[in-house]
């Protein structure tokens, strides 16, 4: 998986309150874990692994036919 799906990923979804509820949380406990530096990527990345790795794997699919 490269960086460009996942950014284009997060650009295409469309946000509810409770995915940004969701990505905040999980980006202030890793920044709290870690540094703030560290933590918005992580935290992102922690979101993307427990919340929407189906809705990922499906745009990876789909984003792989559109080419």
């Amino acid at each position: 998986m490269s960086l460009n799906l996942i950014i284009d990923y997060l650009k295409d979804k469309q946000w509810s309150s409770t995915d940004l509820t969701y990505v905040i949380i999980y980006m202030v406990i890793a920044s709290l874990l870690t540094t703030p530096i560290f933590g918005i990527p992580i935290g992102l990345a922690a979101f993307l692994y427990f919340n929407d790795k189906e809705n990922l794997q499906a745009y990876q699919h789909n984003y792989k036919n559109r080419k």
